[in-house]
């Protein structure tokens, strides 16, 4: 959900406290047809095994639940120098860093943390169906 990350969330003050909608359903739409082309591509290349991976469905969770996740903040970057959501200007060696950097679901205004890439890479290796399609990374290995 790309309109999440901190830097759109800052350019997109009329939001409030919410995700930028536009860059958000422009994600979506675009991995509607992502998933319509790997069932395409897995029918027309016979002995191919392609894996759609829902990263946005796995982040967005994470975002809206990011108190059962162990996470502190859902939105605000943990290195950040401006910005109401630390998002206005990239991560440096002016920046200030949160003391502890895994409970947040964002490390800058662009990245996920360490610690929600370590949910995410777990999600599609053992996910289900909902995370990653036909089958998960570990199946596919």
């Amino acid at each position: 959900p790309i309109g999440c990350i901190p830097y759109e969330r800052d350019l997109n003050p009329t939001a409030g406290t919410s995700c930028a909608s536009r860059p958000n359903q422009l994600a979506q739409l675009f991995n509607t047809e992502l998933r319509s082309l790997i069932k395409e591509l897995t029918t027309s290349l016979k002995g191919s095994i392609f894996v759609y991976a829902d990263v946005y469905r796995i982040v967005d969770d994470m975002i809206q639940n990011y108190r059962a996740y162990g996470f502190d903040s859902g939105s605000f970057a943990c290195c950040y120098i401006a910005g109401s959501f630390g998002g206005l200007i990239p991560c440096g060696p002016s920046s200030k860093v949160c003391l502890d950097r895994s409970k947040y679901v964002f490390w800058d205004p662009f990245h996920p943390s360490d610690a929600a890439n370590v949910i995410i890479a777990k999600r599609l290796l053992d996910g289900d169906s909902n995370d990653v399609f036909p089958i998960n990374i570990r199946q596919l290995a």
